[in-house]
């Protein structure tokens, strides 16, 4: 065998046994997991929503906009700071909810790929719950924004579903916890 396949195999033999670890940490530690998980893909889909003028998507503030709520009457800095305190906490709150109630009633398997689908369908129903009720809601509640968040355009709610999926991703990729074992009721004597 040529060096560079040993290398290759000893690489992927590596990522293989890494990525088991990594899975059998999650499956031991959900909640301290899930508090990672939801602070990355928090982090990850917010510095992306300030990317999105890059792709022609208006960009997403949420520190400035949940600040804007929390602490109407702050400075600017106070807001975005507020609101970054808040918007991160969403998150992690919103992703330990995901680990203990909703990721074990997907019906996706537990496999690395699995763990992705059921991130990226929390995401939708994140971003669907975000252009129906928070947008017109809580965030604009002075200003007609439409059904669904129509009247700002096809583009602020594109953004809004990339921004959660972006989460969902990170979310499926970092809590990937193993299959669980069915025990019999003997087996728990």
């Amino acid at each position: 065998m040529p060096d560079n396949a040993l290398l290759e195999t000893d690489a992927d033999t590596i990522a293989r046994d890494g990525l088991a670890r990594w899975r059998e940490w999650v499956s031991e530690h959900r909640v301290a997991a899930a508090i990672l998980a939801g602070l990355v893909a928090t982090h990850v889909a917010t510095v992306i929503g300030y990317w999105m003028p890059g792709i022609g998507l208006p960009q997403l503030d949420w520190n400035r906009v949940n600040g804007l709520i929390y602490t109407p009457h702050g400075s600017q800095n106070v807001q975005f700071l507020s609101g970054g305190i808040f918007h991160y906490a969403d998150g992690v709150v919103f992703t330990v909810l995901y680990a203990i109630a909703l990721h074990p009633l997907l019906r996706w398997r537990s496999t690395s790929v699995g763990n992705i689908f059921k991130g990226l369908f929390f995401g939708t129903v994140l971003a669907t719950i975000s252009c129906a009720f928070m947008t017109p809601r809580v965030y604009y509640p002075h200003v007609d924004v439409g059904f669904f968040s129509h009247h700002l355009g096809w583009k602020l709610i594109l953004a809004v579903y990339l921004w959660h999926w972006i989460y969902g991703l990170h979310l499926g990729i970092v809590y990937n916890p193993r299959a669980e074992v069915r025990r019999t009721a003997s087996e728990h004597l």
